[in-house]
């Protein structure tokens, strides 16, 4: 039985992409946010069933794997440098106040940074969960609400809330979002935020559950409207997942090597799941350099 029966559930990620696509096309509503055009769902919430099929495989879609894997990195490094993220996508160049830091979607920063007593958000989450598996309290927020009332703010945080719940031995988690671009923001988020729910689950030795994406807003700019015609012309592509993730042991020397790729410098050796991540951004690098397309 679904506990979250109430969404729509799918069981990939490029199912919950088209009927995201389909709905705003034929549903979605005209706003302007910005003086920027758009078709607007309110109130959205969509369920994957399996959060390892994280990966979009439409070819009109012309979804980045790489972009994803280095997004993540970013965040779990609790980085806010914008070079690190335009490396993979020179676009978050303008979402920088300073062109040195992103300010408001630098999740991992406030996830994985540490206080002054050395502890993180995600240190006191696991230590909450591993107290009372039960609780309800296993969320972080990620508003980054400082500059959310500000207009002339170039980057604001589009995520709300973190949260994971375990229920009978399973590992939920959901997201709420104030905002969420269905090209840009969708699929990126949920990619990163079931790896998250994932190390959760690694750490505490359980199963991953299913995953509840929710947006306040769900939204299709219209200069995406040829692109999301695209993607639903094309028959929808198998089903795929990815590897159980290795244990959170090998995390930080992935996280290395990810820095040394991008560096052009010699990668540490890997355990497989992570090695094979790894390749992924060795691949990125050599078409990068080659000026190829990325």
């Amino acid at each position: 039985m679904n506990a979250f029966s109430n969404s729509p559930a799918f069981e990939t990620v490029d199912r919950i992409q088209r009927w995201a696509f389909e709905h705003l096309l034929r549903d979605g509503l005209p706003a302007a946010p910005r003086g920027m055009p758009t078709r607007e769902l309110l109130g959205q919430s969509l369920t994957l069933t399996n959060p390892r099929a994280r990966t979009i495989l439409a070819p009109a879609r012309r979804w980045s794997l790489p972009l994803a894997i280095g997004e993540f990195c970013w965040h779990a490094s609790a980085s806010d440098d914008v070079e690190a993220l335009a490396y993979y996508a020179p676009k978050w160049r303008a979402f920088s106040a300073d062109g040195r830091t992103v300010h408001g979607s630098c999740y991992g920063r406030r996830i994985f940074g540490r206080a002054r007593d050395g502890r993180s958000r995600w240190d006191a989450l696991l230590a909450l969960l591993e107290k009372d598996s039960a609780s309800r309290r296993a969320a972080i927020d990620l508003s980054g609400d400082d500059d959310l009332l500000d207009p002339c703010a170039p980057d604001v945080s589009c995520t709300s809330i973190f949260q994971v719940l375990v229920r009978n031995g399973l590992v939920h988690a959901v997201v709420h979002m104030r905002s969420n671009d269905a090209v840009w923001g969708l699929p990126y988020d949920i990619f990163l935020f079931t790896m998250l729910q994932e190390m959760v689950a690694r750490t505490l030795r359980l199963e991953l559950g299913v995953y509840v994406h929710s947006a306040a807003s769900l939204h299709l700019y219209d200069r995406h409207i040829a692109l999301a015609e695209r993607t639903l012309s094309d028959r929808p592509p198998l089903s795929a997942e990815m590897e159980i993730m290795d244990p959170m042991s090998g995390l930080d020397n992935f996280l290395i090597a990810e820095r040394a790729i991008r560096h052009g410098e010699e990668p540490p050796v890997l355990e497989s799941y992570w090695a094979a991540l790894a390749d992924i951004l060795k691949n990125f690098s050599t078409v990068r350099a080659r000026g190829g397309e990325t």
